[in-house]
């Protein structure tokens, strides 16, 4: 018997210092907290045997005896040239959202920029940005869910007004946001950070704002334009 047989809701879930918002049935909200412990659990008892993968920026080899979700995330940041700890959130994030795919095919979860998105329509999304109006990009249905993330305003120098990723996964896109980040404020960063985007594993495309220069790269559709 399916569970989503009411009209989907949004509620929260808090695991430790992090909060997960999830629009989907409410009959899947005590699942959605099993499973966001549970996965957070694991990766924390990793994370705390394991000193390169806490404290890396650059990618490490993939352990032997990692767990399947470890080794997932050391290849994507890895992918992305950047250290296993920034695909963190986005792996909790994929996690719970692949586990409640489960159950339905409709589903949003949101941990702090990223997102987890199953829908069987195109979906839109607004992309924040410091100092304007937001930027809508569409999203395509894909039976495995799509992978965003999201930052405004949280680069240094010359860093991102606004950016999102869109990927295979939370945590393709959050390893190559921390990757655009890195690279904004060199010479040249704004191109080479659409460039860079053009070229990871993983990613479908992304929108880059800094001050009055927007950017696209890969595949995006903006709605409305």
């Amino acid at each position: 018997m399916k569970l989503l047989r009411r009209r989907p809701k949004s509620f929260d879930i808090q695991v430790q210092d992090m909060v997960l918002h999830i629009t989907a049935s409410p009959d899947l909200a005590e699942e959605s907290r099993a499973a966001a412990l549970s996965f957070w659990e694991q990766l924390q008892s990793y994370v705390l045997r394991d000193p390169a993968f806490r404290e890396s920026k650059r990618p490490i080899p993939v352990p032997a005896d990692a767990p399947e979700i470890v080794k997932e995330m050391i290849e994507a940041s890895a992918n992305a040239g950047v250290g296993p700890m920034f695909t963190f959130q986005g792996a909790v994030t994929d996690q719970v959202g692949r586990f409640l795919a489960r159950e339905t095919h409709d589903l949003i979860v949101t941990c702090g920029g990223d997102y987890f998105v199953l829908t069987r329509r195109r979906m839109k999304l607004a992309v924040k940005r410091r100092g304007g109006a937001p930027i809508t990009v569409v999203l395509e249905p894909d039976p495995e869910g799509v992978g965003v993330s999201t930052t405004l305003g949280r680069g240094r120098g010359e860093g991102p007004d606004g950016l999102a990723v869109i990927a295979a996964s939370c945590m393709a896109a959050g390893a190559a946001a921390a990757g655009v980040q890195a690279i904004l404020p060199k010479e040249n960063g704004f191109r080479q950070a659409l460039r860079y985007l053009e070229q990871v594993p993983g990613v479908t495309g992304g929108v880059i704002v800094s001050g009055d220069r927007l950017g696209f790269a890969g595949k995006v559709e903006v709605a409305g334009a």
